[in-house]
């Protein structure tokens, strides 16, 4: 897609209510726009996740033009405009202090000048503004960055990111969701200050690293490990990225199934990010990014799940769901998948063989649990209750049921009330 560069030629649909919150603010003497990431999304045909505004309206203004207002940040200009139940970031225009810890500004200052604003933003492509009076505002060629794939600072490289480090990180995640490259001269910058990004906490790291995960080109988190962001905050990762199995880990993280959604697409990108260090790596790193325990729990246990065979036979797709589960049953099929095509991709040699086995063990194991075969104590027709009556107790319950199912898996069609009961271990 190529955009006419000519700014008298686009017209935007804005949203209803977001033009009622620029029209309630310019009927009380004051400019707003459309800026940011929405611009951006919209010129690229991309519906936009959310739509912030920003304006000329001091805070406490913008408070008085509406029925009802958030104070979400307005110390730093930001009240949230709720239009029934959505809310939308309407932005004071600022000039920011001085950045002294390389995360937030020790001073804001108000400004009615759009271009203060504009300028002080992270790339050409998200310091855009419209609205349908002016028209798009474009003072950083943002569209011809936007024509030409390029990912570039707005005015010097190293002031926006000795102002926020995170920066760093967002020029390769933005680069990887649109397919951009980075500009020379801010590819340079990101070198030059990759210590830096020990200011920034986890959880924000992460939030950049998922996006770059979960994005098209998922590959380009090589990035982090080449500018040398992750060396001191992420080593495990930047190990990963650097040891001899890293070109078939990169391919390996784009061969994972259409249907999932975005947070399995996160855990399993996570789980072949790790594939060449495994499970005990893959836990520390997350939980240094402060991840949920349900990820933690889920990327290792794809990991170590993949660790063995699991032979076409009934019995041992049985034993395999029972010690695994049926979701990280298929999900090692789908990694250990992953892992193959990747191995294909760079030798050119395919594996067919292999990728059969996947399959049968696929449909294997749905047969099994479609038929209702027994591979779990809860799905034995007896129970501890049962096993009470009969006259066992504590420790001896537990291992009775084990045995039980020991041999229901063998032989699914005992596992009838009667028959198991006949099959008891009796002193």
């Amino acid at each position: 897609m190529n955009i006419d560069v000519n700014k008298n030629a686009f017209k935007i649909d804005l949203p209803e209510d977001v033009k009622f919150v620029i029209n309630q603010i310019e009927k009380n003497g004051h400019s707003a726009y459309a800026v940011g990431g929405c611009v951006r999304d919209t010129l690229l045909n991309k519906k936009p996740q959310d739509w912030d505004i920003t304006t000329s309206a001091l805070p406490t203004q913008v408070k008085s033009f509406f029925r009802r207002t958030i104070d979400t940040g307005i110390e730093h200009g930001t009240v949230t405009v709720m239009i029934d139940k959505t809310g939308y970031e309407v932005t004071t225009y600022r000039i920011d202090g001085e950045y002294k810890d390389g995360r937030h500004p020790e001073s804001v200052e108000f400004s009615v000048r759009l271009s203060d604003d504009l300028s002080r933003r992270d790339f050409t492509i998200n310091a855009m503004a419209y609205n349908e009076t002016d028209g798009l505002v474009d003072e950083f060629g943002g569209i011809t960055d936007l024509n030409n794939k390029i990912i570039r600072c707005v005015g010097v490289a190293k002031d926006r990111f000795s102002e926020d480090a995170l920066r760093m990180m967002r020029a390769i995640r933005f680069s990887a969701q649109l397919g951009f490259d980075i500009e020379e001269t801010t590819m340079k910058a990101i070198y030059e200050l990759a210590p830096t990004i020990n200011k920034i906490s986890m959880e924000r790291v992460h939030v950049e690293l998922g996006k770059t995960l979960v994005s098209a080109n998922p590959e380009r988190c090589l990035l982090y490990s080449k500018t040398g962001l992750f060396k001191e905050i992420l080593p495990l990762i930047d190990e990963a990225l650097t040891n001899k199995h890293v070109n078939k880990t990169l391919k390996a993280l784009k061969h994972i199934p259409d249907d999932y959604d975005l947070n399995l697409t996160l855990r399993m990108r996570y789980a072949l990010l790790f594939s060449s260090l495994g499970s005990e790596s893959a836990t520390k790193t997350l939980k240094d990014l402060k991840m949920d325990n349900v990820t933690i729990k889920l990327v290792a246990s794809i990991i170590d799940a993949s660790q063995n065979e699991i032979a076409e036979t009934e019995p041992a797709i049985r034993e395999a769901l029972r010690r695994l589960g049926s979701d990280i049953f298929y999900l090692s099929l789908d990694y250990q998948k992953a892992l193959t095509l990747a191995a294909s991709d760079l030798t050119g040699i395919t594996n067919p063989v292999k990728l059969s086995h996947y399959e049968n063990l696929r449909k294997m194991a749905k047969e099994i649990i479609d038929r209702g075969d027994c591979f779990s104590i809860k799905s034995l027709d007896i129970s501890g209750n049962d096993l009470l009556e009969f006259g066992l107790s504590g420790k001896d319950i537990g291992k009775t049921l084990e045995y039980l199912l020991d041999l229901c898996i063998e032989n699914p069609r005992l596992n009838e009330k009667s028959t198991l009961i006949s099959m008891i271990p009796r002193d």
